[in-house]
């Protein structure tokens, strides 16, 4: 399996400071192989990220990842889709231009009748401005953990949901989506 969670960000863009948004009737969708390589992906998908088709098949879906994002994040996205869960996520993409898109994404295994898994599937949305005011500081603290030890951030983050009564990273993206009225999780639990 290709570890995405690990793939160094080469910092070729200076600056990575305008938001691309989708419109809310726009969707991505993008399909992996289990190695995390893209074997498909939908036309909004290329427009958004700014890449084309021959720029991207066969390419590591991490060719996206923004170096806000925290390793703990796809560390759990990985463990979940490879026991065979669907899982949501909230990502902050990087495009080709140097710019990034926030989305909501619901991410699925595709298996063959012998229940192998052959792929991921991958519909993005855009996210809203509440769910990324939410969940930003949380992926800050575990970036500020990481740069000692990505092990610590993934306990970190797992304390977090346990401390929240929250079962798994997609209970707690579902939960903060569904409820953006109450006070924030994050801010709650560091008071402690």
């Amino acid at each position: 399996m290709y570890n995405m969670y690990n793939r160094k960000i080469d910092n070729q863009f200076h600056v990575f400071s305008k938001e691309v948004k989708l419109r809310k009737e726009e969707e991505t969708v993008s399909r992996t192989d289990i190695n995390g390589n893209i074997l498909y992906f939908n036309h909004t998908f290329s427009k958004i990220s700014g890449y084309t088709r021959k720029e991207l098949i066969r390419v590591p879906h991490s060719i996206l990842r923004h170096p806000d994002m925290p390793k703990t994040i796809f560390y759990i996205i990985w463990k979940t889709l490879l026991a065979g869960y669907e899982t949501h996520a909230l990502i902050k993409n990087l495009t080709k231009e140097g710019n990034y898109y926030w989305q909501i994404i619901n991410l699925s295994v595709q298996k063959n009748n012998q229940n192998n898994t052959l792929s991921f599937l991958s519909h993005g949305r855009q996210a809203h401005q509440g769910i990324i005011k939410e969940i930003t500081p949380l992926y800050k603290e575990l970036l500020e953990i990481e740069k000692y030890n990505t092990d610590s951030a993934i306990r970190f983050f797992l304390d977090f949901l346990n401390r929240n009564n929250i079962a798994s990273y997609n209970d707690y993206i579902l939960r903060v989506e569904h409820n953006q009225e109450r006070p924030s999780l994050l801010n709650s639990w560091l008071k402690f």
